[in-house]
C-alpha cells in the first residue's frame, strides 16, 4: 500500500504495502515529511521491554496501524482500522464500494464480502472463524489471500463448520469488513505465528528495492565487535566490511557506506549534562506539535536536510568530503545505517578482550597533520522513549570474545547480563577490587527532547561544572534544569554503554585509547596514583541528584486518563466510601440548554466544582447532580428556526410539532454541553443528571403547583402584565432587561373638562367651556385606553391662561415646566385648588371614544408627584400596574385594545376602527395616535425623551404593559415568611442579601403563565360556554394521573374532546363541556421547583449551597425561595420557622474582556473555554530554529495546552463576587503560575525519589531552616483553609503563588540543595530536608486539589512507590491541619532578619557579578557585622552553622561593630558591602569577598585548602561521603 502527496488514493500491494520490512526510522521519517497527509502519529510500545515487544505506529487520521518487531524495528504488519479515513484502491478499483449500512456504524464500514470476493481479489480458500470473546452477537471471519486479509463481523448464531462460507458471508448475517491487514506470507493463518520473527523479504530502505539500488550503498544488517578496535559490518546482500579504529579513513567509510548524512564538528556540543527533561509517556504521541513527547521535525535526515551540515562554517566553503576541508575532529552521521563515526587523528585503540587471541594495538606513529582516521564508532539502539529516538535507524550488534563461548552478547541483551559477562572477562585486568568497583560506577547523563540530533553523538561531553547540578535553562524552559538524570553511562576497556532506566541500551561506543584511559581512570586515587585525579572520577555519580519522571506538561493521552480518574472515578468512590451521615449537597442551578458553552459557563461550573472538592477534602460525601433547564422561549424559537414550515401550522398540531423539535434540540444541546462541562474536570453525578423536560421532573413540578393551588396561592385575573410583542407571551419581572438609553416620544395633551368643583364653576375668571386638564405621557399609544386622570390629593393646582390653548389646569409647582415647553407666559387665573377637591367633583371628555360616550372621572392617586410632567397623570388601567390598582379600587375596569403582536385592535377607535387597527403601538400606531390628537386640537407639545425602559431578555426588543387573562402566584401572602427565611442564610457576597430581600419585598404577585407551546402546561380546564377556568386540587390531581399514563405531550396531541382529562365531577351529560388550556408555566417555576429533587431533612435546608450569577436574585434564587416557602406552608410537616432551600447563597459576576466590555459575538470579543484549555488564546510556543535545518512548510503553530487546570486556575484566581475580567494578560499570568506549580512538584518528587515515611525525622531534630520552612508552610495551609471555608478561592491561590515564588523557590529550596545533593544518602541532615519536603509535598497537594485536580492526579501518578504505598491518594485524603509545633511566632522574626541579611548579600554579590569578578554565589565568602548587643545578632548566631546553606555561599562569619574584620577580608582580590536593617530596627553591614580556599570539585564550595601537586582534592565533608559510598559499594 502506498500513498502520494499529490493523490488522496492509497494503492494496495498485497505482501508489500508501504514497504514491509522497512525500518521504523525510515517509515517515521517518510511519514513526517508529509504532515498534511499524516497530521497525527502515535507510537505505542512496552516501556518495560521496548526491544522485545512489538512497536505500534498508529495514524489515527488515516485509519492505519503499523506494527514493527521490537529487536529489528522492521515493518511487519499494516492494518486498516477505519476504511472511511483512507481511499483504498486495488488495480484501479475502489475498495470501499459494496459497503452496506445494516447495523454497522458508518464510521467503521469497509467493503462487503461480495465486493472483495467477486470484484477485487477473487475466490480464495475458506478462512477461519473466531468466536466472540465477550457477550457479543458477532464473531469474526478472517478471509485471507496471499499477503492480505479481511475481517468480517459474522453473527455467531449463523456460523457452522458445515456452511458454505461464500453463501454465509454473502448473507445478511455478515457485515462489511471492519479491518484489513497486509503482511508477508501466503495466508494469515500460515504466517500469524512468525509474522514478527521471519526474515523480511524487502530491505529496511525502500530505495534499495528500487531501480537505482545499484547506485546506493548496501544496508548494514549487524555489527560484530571483536575488541582491539576491530568491527565487522555484516551487510544485507553484499560482502561484509571491516572498520579498524585509527586505521580506517573517512574515504574508506564513504566507499563502503556512502557519503554521511551529516557532518558534525566535535566541539560544537549541544548537550546539557544533568539537565532536567520531561518524562516520557507511553504510548508516545508524535504529531506535528511538540510538547507531546518527541520533537518530530528532526526525523527527516538526509545529506541535504540536516542541521549538522553547517555546524562548521568552514565546511560550507569547500567539499565536505575532501579530507583537507574536514575539521580536526568531527563526526560522520549515518542516520540510515544507525551509527556515527568519530573522525580525528589516530590514537591507540582499546585493548583486545583477554584471551581473545588478538594483540593489543600498538601506539600509532606520529601522524601527518592532515591524516584523519576513524577513532570511535557509536552504534545507536533507537530505543522507544530514549532521547535520540528516531535520530538514527536501530543498529544491531554482537560482541565476539572467547570467554563468551556460544552464548554471545547482543544489542538485545539486558545490560545487567552484559555487565556481568564483561566483568568476568576483565576481572583479572584490574589492580584491585576498589579499582574495578570505581570503574563500574555509572555516570549520570541527561537526555532532553530539545537538543539537536547531533548532540547524541557527543554524549561523553565535558566534566565541567554542569555535572554538579548547576541550573541551566532546559529546552522546555520550565524547570530550569534542576539536574535530573535519565540515562547512565557504563564503561569497560574499549567499550562504553549508555543505559536507560529500563536496562535497554540506548547507544554503545567503541572508543580509542584516550576515552579508554578516561574510563579506566574512574577509580579511587589510591588505586592508580600515577593518574591525575581530575581524570579518574566523575563526582556527579556520587551525588544524590533528584530523579523524577514528572514531565513539563502532560500529553493528551495522559490528560484524558487523569481527567477520568479525578472526576467520574473519584465521584463514584466518594459516594461509596464517604459516610452518609456527613452529606454535602450542592444543588445545581440548571443552565439553559440552547447554545454553546462560553467562559461564563466555565466560571459557574468550576466554582461549583471547587466548592464540592473543598468539602470532599473535609471528609464529606458530596452530592452534586447537574441539571439543565430545557423549556422556554429561547429553545422554542431556536427550534423554530430549523422548522420553517411550522409557520402554516397552528393550534394543537403546531404545538405538538414545536414540542418535538424543541425536545430534540434540547436533548442534543444537553449532550454537547455535558461533554464540555466534563472536559472542565468537573466532578459530578453526570449519569443521573436532571432535565426539566424529564417526566419525573415535570411530575414533581406539577406536585409543587398542586400544593400552591390547594393553599389558594394560584389565581387567574385580567390585569396588566409585562407583554413581549416580539415573542408573543407574558413575561415575569425576572425576564426583563432595562436599557437606559431607550428613546420615547413624550406628549403633553389636554382633556376638556365636563364637570368641575364648585369653586371653579363659581369663579368669574374661569371659563369652564375653555377649561382642560393637562397630562404628560411617555406612552401616547396608551391614550385610546385612557379611563381616568389622576391627581395627588396633597398637591395644589391652579388654572392658567394660554393664548393658544385656552385655560389649563396644572399643578402649581409645575407652571414653570409648562411655560417652558409651550414657550409662553401662563398667568394664573385661579389658584389654590386642592387636589382632593378636583378628585371629588371633576370629570372630563374622553378622547378616543364616541361623542356620546360618558365622561370619565378625575381620581386621586398617591403615585402622582410634582417632580415631572404637569402634576396630572392619565390612567390606562389596561396598560399600567399602578393605574390598574387605583382604578380597580374605584370599579373602573381595565381596557387594553392591543393584540398579542402589539397591534391596535378595532376597539381602540370604535368610531373609526381603520384609523388605528393593525398598527403596532410602538411604531406607526404611536404616530397615528399623536396625529389624531393633533387633529382634535388636543396636542400641546411633543418631544423625544430618553429614559430607562424594559426589554425582553430573550429577543432584546421593547415590551409593553398589557392587560390579559393570566395565571398568577400570590406572593404577598408568603413574602413575610420568605423574608424571615432569608435571615438564616449565609450570603456571599453579603450584599446579595439586601438585593434578594428587595426583590422579594417589592413583589406582590408572580405572573406564571406563558402563551407558548414548549413548557409544562398549566393544568387548567375552561368551560366552553362561559370561559370560566377550573383549577382545583382534585382537577390537577386527575390531570397528573393522565399525564403519568400518557405523557405530558398528550395534553396537546390528544383529541380536544377527550373526556379522560376531565375530572368526573366536571363531566356533564349535556352542555358545552370543558376544554384544556394552552398556557405553559414560566420557566422560572420549572427551575424554581428543582429543590423537589433533593432529600427533605428536618431542621435544615435541603441544599448546602446554591450558586449562580448575580442576575439570579430576581430569577432562580427568588423562584426557588418562593416555591419552597409555599411548599412548607402547604405541607403537613410545616414547622414554625420557615426555611430557605439553601444554607449558603453565592453569586458571581459576569465575564468581561480585558477592556472591561461585556462579551458579545458582534464585538468579536467572545472567549470559549476550549481555547483557554488548548492554549490558543496565547502566542504559540517558539519552535527551536536550527541553522541549516530545512524548515517544514506551512508548519502548524504549537500552543502551550495546559488543559482544564488552566481554565480552573483562571476561575480560582478571580474575585468572582464582582465581574471577572479575562484576556491574554490574565491567561499568561495563569499559565506562569501553573508552570511554577509543575516545577515545584517536579522538584519535590525528584528530591523524594528515595524517601519513605520510615525516614521521617522528628521535628526537634530538624534544622532551624527546616523549622522556618514548616512555619511558613503552616501559615500557608491555615490561610488557604480559611479562604476555602469563606469561599474566597482567589485568596488561597494568591497565597500559594506568593509562597511558591518567595518562600519555597527563592528561599528554602536554595538553602537545602547542598544537603539534598551532596550529603550522604541516609544522613540526618539530608533526611531532615526530605522530611520537610515531604510535608510540603503532602500539604501542597491538599491545598491545590480543589483548584487543579488534574495536576494533583498527575503528581500522584509520578509519586515514588515508597511514598505511594504509605500514604493515601491526595484527592481522597481528608485535609490535615499543620502540626501545632510548626507555628512558632519567634521564627517569624528570625526569618525577617535572615531575609534582610540575604537581600544585602545579594546586592553586594550583584556588584561583583556586574564587574565579572564572581559567577556562582558559592564563589564568595560573607562576613556580617551587627551593632553591639543587637538582638538580631543573637538570633542570627543561632543559625551560624546553617548560614552558608541559607545564603548559598562558601563561608559566613559574624561579628560586631567593635570586633576587627577577618584578616582574609583585607587582602582579598575583591570585596563589596551593603547595609541591612533588622526587624528590631538595628542596622548592620554584609561584607562579600572573594574566597581564599579552592573549589571542591564535588560540592563546588570553596572550602578546600590549596591542593598539592595540582591534584583534585575534595573537601573533608565530601571525602567522608565518598568514603562511605565506596564502603557501602564494597560491602
Amino acid at each position: 500500500m502506498a500513498t502520494t502527496k499529490a493523490s488522496t488514493q492509497a494503492q494496495i500491494f498485497p505482501g508489500k504495502g508501504l514497504a514491509l520490512g522497512a525500518s521504523l526510522h525510515n517509515v517515521l521519517s517518510r511519514l513526517k515529511s508529509h504532515p498534511q497527509l499524516y497530521p497525527a502519529i502515535d507510537i505505542a510500545y512496552s516501556s518495560g521491554e521496548p526491544l522485545q515487544k512489538p512497536v505500534l505506529l498508529q495514524l489515527p487520521a488515516n485509519g492505519l496501524r503499523l506494527r514493527f518487531d521490537g529487536p529489528d524495528q522492521r515493518l511487519r504488519l499494516i492494518e486498516v482500522l477505519d476504511f472511511t479515513k483512507i481511499n483504498l484502491v486495488y488495480k484501479n478499483q475502489e475498495v470501499i464500494k459494496g459497503a452496506k449500512s445494516q447495523d454497522q456504524p458508518v464510521s467503521q464500514q469497509g467493503p462487503s464480502f461480495r465486493h472483495v470476493y467477486n470484484r477485487l481479489f477473487g475466490p480464495s480458500y475458506p478462512g477461519e472463524y473466531v468466536s466472540p470473546a465477550s457477550p457479543s452477537p458477532y464473531g469474526t471471519y478472517v478471509l485471507s489471500y496471499p499477503g492480505i486479509a479481511f475481517s468480517f463481523p459474522l453473527q455467531d448464531s449463523a456460523w457452522s463448520d458445515q456452511c458454505d462460507f461464500v453463501a454465509l458471508l454473502s448473507s445478511s448475517a455478515a457485515l462489511p469488513a471492519t479491518s484489513m491487514a497486509i503482511f508477508q506470507g501466503s495466508s494469515w493463518p500460515e504466517v500469524r505465528a512468525k509474522v514478527f520473527t521471519q526474515q523480511p523479504q524487502y530491505p529496511r530502505s525502500p530505495a534499495l528495492a528500487g531501480k537505482n539500488r545499484d547506485s546506493l550503498p548496501d544496508e548494514v544488517e549487524r555489527f560484530k565487535i571483536f575488541g582491539a578496535g576491530k568491527l565487522e559490518a555484516i551487510r544485507r546482500s553484499s560482502s561484509s566490511t571491516y572498520i579498524t579504529l585509527s586505521e580506517t579513513t573517512p574515504q574508506d567509510l564513504i566507499a563502503e557506506f556512502g557519503p554521511p548524512d551529516a557532518i558534525y564538528r566535535k566541539n560544537d556540543r549541544r548537550i546539557s549534562i544533568h539537565r532536567a527533561t520531561g518524562g516520557r509517556t507511553d504510548p508516545l504521541h508524535m504529531s506535528p506539535s511538540p510538547g507531546r513527547g518527541i520533537e518530530i521535525s528532526d526525523t527527516e535526515h538526509s545529506s541535504n536536510n540536516s542541521i549538522a551540515d553547517d555546524s562548521d562554517e568552514e565546511l560550507a566553503q569547500g567539499n565536505p568530503l575532501d579530507p583537507s576541508s574536514l575539521p580536526t575532529e568531527c563526526f560522520f552521521n549515518y542516520f540510515h545505517h544507525g551509527f556515527d563515526a568519530f573522525i580525528s587523528s589516530p590514537t591507540t585503540p582499546g585493548p583486545a578482550f583477554p584471551g581473545s587471541g588478538l594483540s593489543d594495538p600498538s601506539p600509532p606513529p606520529p601522524p601527518p597533520s592532515s591524516q584523519l582516521t576513524v577513532t570511535k564508532i557509536i552504534l545507536h539502539g533507537n530505543v522507544p522513549g530514549s532521547y535520540p529516538f528516531n535520530r538514527h535507524r536501530r543498529s544491531r550488534w554482537t560482541i565476539y570474545a572467547d570467554h563468551l563461548g556460544e552464548d554471545l552478547l547482543t544489542s538485545e541483551t539486558p545490560y545487567e547480563d552484559i555487565s556481568k559477562r564483561l566483568r568476568s572477562i576483565w576481572q583479572n585486568s584490574y589492580s584491585s577490587v576498589d579499582e574495578e568497583r570505581a570503574l563500574q560506577r555509572p555516570m549520570v547523563l541527561n537526555r532532553g527532547w530539545g537538543d539537536s540530533p547531533e548532540s547524541s553523538v557527543e554524549f561523553l561531553g565535558g566534566w565541567e561544572e554542569s555535572t554538579g547540578g548547576k541550573q541551566r535553562a532546559g529546552a522546555d524552559g520550565q524547570d530550569g534544569g534542576q539536574g535530573l538524570g535519565n540515562t547512565e553511562l557504563f564503561g569497560f576497556p574499549g567499550l562504553l554503554f549508555e543505559v536507560m532506566k529500563n536496562g535497554a541500551l540506548s547507544s554503545s561506543t567503541f572508543p580509542s585509547t584516550q576515552l579508554n584511559q578516561f574510563i579506566i581512570g574512574l577509580c579511587d586515587s589510591g588505586s592508580m596514583p600515577e593518574l591525575p585525579r581530575s581524570l579518574t572520577r566523575s563526582w556527579s555519580s556520587t551525588l544524590k541528584l533528584p530523579k523524577s519522571t514528572f514531565p513539563p506538561r502532560a500529553s493528551p493521552a495522559d490528560q484524558a486518563k487523569y481527567l477520568q480518574r479525578c472526576t467520574d472515578e473519584l465521584y463514584a468512590w466518594q459516594r461509596r466510601e464517604r459516610p452518609a451521615d456527613r452529606p454535602f449537597v450542592f444543588h445545581d442551578g440548571p443552565p439553559y440548554a440552547n447554545g454553546d458553552l462560553h467562559v461564563g459557563h466555565a466560571l459557574n461550573k468550576i466554582l461549583k466544582d471547587i466548592i464540592c472538592r473543598v468539602n470532599l477534602g473535609l471528609g464529606k460525601r458530596v452530592q452534586y447532580i447537574p441539571g439543565w433547564d430545557c423549556h422556554g422561549l429561547p429553545i422554542e424559537l431556536k427550534a423554530l428556526q430549523g422548522q420553517k414550515d411550522l409557520s402554516s401550522i397552528s393550534g394543537p398540531a403546531g404545538a405538538a410539532v414545536i414540542r418535538k423539535a424543541a425536545r430534540k434540540l434540547a436533548s442534543k444541546t444537553v449532550v454537547e454541553q455535558m461533554k464540555g462541562f466534563r472536559s472542565f474536570a468537573v466532578m459530578a453525578d453526570w449519569e443521573n443528571h436532571y432535565k426539566t423536560m424529564n417526566k419525573d421532573f415535570e411530575m414533581r413540578q406539577l406536585g409543587v403547583f398542586r400544593e400552591m393551588v390547594e393553599k389558594g396561592l394560584i389565581y387567574r385575573r385580567f390585569k396588566p402584565v409585562y407583554w413581549s410583542p416580539s415573542t408573543g407571551t407574558a413575561l415575569a419581572e425576572a425576564e426583563l432587561e432595562y436599557k437606559d438609553d431607550h428613546v420615547s416620544t413624550a406628549a403633553v395633551v389636554k382633556f376638556p373638562l365636563v364637570t368641575v368643583p364648585p369653586s371653579l364653576a363659581e369663579s368669574s375668571r374661569v371659563s369652564v367651556d375653555r377649561l382642560s386638564a393637562v397630562i404628560w405621557t411617555t406612552t401616547p399609544w396608551t391614550l385610546p385606553a385612557n379611563a381616568a386622570i389622576a391627581v395627588n390629593e396633597s398637591l395644589d393646582y391652579v388654572v392658567v391662561e394660554s393664548q393658544a390653548h385656552g385655560q389649563l389646569i396644572v399643578a402649581e409647582s409645575r407652571i414653570g415646566y409648562l411655560q417652558g415647553i409651550l414657550n409662553e407666559e401662563l398667568p394664573i387665573v385661579h389658584a389654590c385648588i386642592p387636589g382632593s377637591e378636583l378628585a371629588l367633583h371633576t370629570t372630563y371628555r374622553p378622547l378616543f371614544k364616541a361623542p356620546e360616550a360618558e365622561s370619565q372621572p378625575v381620581i386621586a392617586a398617591e403615585f402622582v408627584t410634582a417632580e415631572s410632567g404637569s402634576g396630572l397623570v392619565h390612567c390606562a388601567p389596561g396598560h399600567g400596574m399602578d393605574d390598574y390598582e387605583v382604578c380597580l379600587a374605584r370599579g373602573i375596569p381595565a381596557f387594553a385594545p392591543v393584540n398579542d403582536q402589539g397591534q391596535f385592535t378595532e376597539k381602540a377607535m370604535p368610531s373609526d376602527p381603520a384609523l388605528l387597527c393593525g398598527k403596532h403601538v410602538l411604531g406607526e400606531g404611536n404616530s397615528a395616535v399623536l396625529e389624531y390628537v393633533k387633529s382634535q386640537d388636543r396636542l400641546l407639545h411633543t418631544h423625544k425623551y430618553e429614559h430607562k425602559y424594559p426589554h425582553d431578555w430573550r429577543s432584546k426588543q421593547p415590551i409593553i404593559i398589557r392587560a390579559t387573562e393570566q395565571w398568577f402566584a400570590d406572593v404577598a401572602d408568603i413574602r413575610g415568611s420568605a423574608m424571615e427565611a432569608l435571615e438564616h442564610v449565609h450570603f456571599v457576597p453579603e450584599a446579595g442579601k439586601q438585593r434578594l430581600q428587595n426583590f422579594v419585598k417589592n413583589r406582590s404577585e408572580w405572573c406564571i403563565s406563558r402563551q407558548r407551546a414548549w413548557g409544562v402546561p398549566i393544568p387548567a380546564l375552561y368551560h366552553r360556554g362561559t370561559g370560566e377556568a377550573v383549577l382545583t386540587k382534585e382537577s390537577v390531581s386527575h390531570i397528573m394521573r393522565v399525564i403519568e399514563e400518557r405523557g405530558i405531550d398528550a395534553w396537546w396531541t390528544d383529541d380536544a374532546n377527550d373526556q379522560a382529562w376531565i375530572h368526573p365531577s366536571l363531566q356533564e351529560s349535556s352542555g358545552a363541556g370543558y376544554r384544556r388550556g394552552t398556557d405553559t408555566m414560566d420557566v422560572w417555576f420549572d427551575s424554581g421547583s428543582s429543590w423537589s429533587l433533593l432529600e427533605m431533612l428536618a431542621n435544615r435546608p435541603p441544599a448546602d449551597v446554591y450558586l449562580e450569577g448575580s442576575d439570579q436574585h430576581r430569577g432562580w434564587f427568588q423562584s426557588s425561595l418562593l416555591t419552597f416557602i409555599a411548599h412548607q406552608l402547604s405541607s403537613s410537616e410545616n414547622s414554625n420557622t420557615p426555611r430557605a432551600p439553601f444554607k449558603n447563597l453565592i453569586t458571581h459576576g459576569f465575564t468581561l474582556d480585558e477592556n472591561g466590555y461585556k462579551m458579545s459575538k458582534s464585538i468579536g470579543n467572545v472567549m470559549y473555554p476550549q481555547a483557554i484549555m488548548d492554549g490558543t488564546l496565547l502566542p504559540p510556543l517558539q519552535q527551536k530554529k536550527r541553522k541549516g535545518k530545512k524548515q517544514v512548510e506551512n508548519q502548524q503553530p504549537v500552543y502551550d495546552a495546559l488543559g482544564p487546570d488552566a481554565l480552573r486556575m483562571w476561575v480560582a484566581s478571580s474575585d468572582y463576587t464582582r465581574d471577572v475580567v479575562i484576556g491574554t494578560k490574565v491567561l499568561q499570568t495563569v499559565n506562569i503560575s501553573l508552570h511554577k506549580y509543575r516545577v515545584t512538584f517536579k522538584l519535590l518528587l525528584g528530591a523524594l525519589s528515595d524517601f519513605s515515611l520510615d525516614h521521617i525525622v522528628p521535628y526537634e531534630q530538624l534544622q532551624k531552616v527546616d523549622h522556618i520552612a514548616l512555619m511558613q508552610l503552616s501559615q500557608l495551609v491555615l490561610n488557604c483553609q480559611t479562604a476555602y471555608e469563606n469561599f474566597e478561592f482567589y485568596k488561597a491561590v494568591s497565597a500559594v503563588n506568593r509562597w511558591t515564588n518567595m518562600e519555597f523557590s527563592a528561599f528554602y529550596i536554595e538553602a537545602i540543595k547542598d544537603r539534598l545533593y551532596t550529603y550522604a544518602e541516609d544522613s540526618t541532615s539530608r533526611r531532615a530536608a526530605q522530611t520537610t519536603l515531604f510535608y510540603i509535598y503532602r500539604h501542597l497537594q491538599e491545598i491545590l486539589a480543589p483548584v487543579t485536580p488534574m495536576l494533583i492526579e498527575e503528581s500522584w501518578e509520578h509519586t515514588p512507590d515508597l511514598i505511594k504505598s504509605q500514604t493515601e491518594h491526595p484527592l481522597k485524603r481528608i485535609v490535615s491541619a499543620p502540626a501545632s509545633e510548626w507555628n512558632n511566632p519567634a521564627l517569624e522574626t528570625d526569618s525577617q532578619d535572615l531575609l534582610a541579611v540575604g537581600s544585602a548579600i545579594k546586592t553586594a554579590q550583584e556588584n561583583a557579578r556586574s564587574k565579572k569578578q564572581m559567577g556562582s554565589s558559592l564563589q564568595s565568602f560573607v562576613h556580617l557585622v551587627f551593632p553591639v548587643q543587637s538582638p538580631a545578632l543573637t538570633r542570627v548566631q543561632d543559625y551560624l552553622t546553617e548560614l552558608p546553606d541559607i545564603y548559598v555561599v562558601s563561608s559566613v562569619t559574624v561579628g560586631t561593630a567593635t570586633d576587627p574584620l577577618p584578616s582574609d577580608l583585607s587582602d582579598t582580590v575583591w570585596q563589596y558591602s551593603a547595609e541591612f536593617e533588622c526587624a528590631d530596627g538595628s542596622k548592620g553591614t554584609a561584607h562579600v569577598y572573594a574566597p581564599h580556599d579552592s573549589k571542591c570539585p564535588r560540592c563546588w564550595r570553596y572550602v578546600v585548602p590549596e591542593p598539592q601537586s595540582g591534584e583534585e582534592t575534595l573537601c573533608g565533608r565530601c571525602e567522608d561521603v565518598v568514603r562511605e559510598i565506596d564502603a557501602s559499594a564494597s560491602a
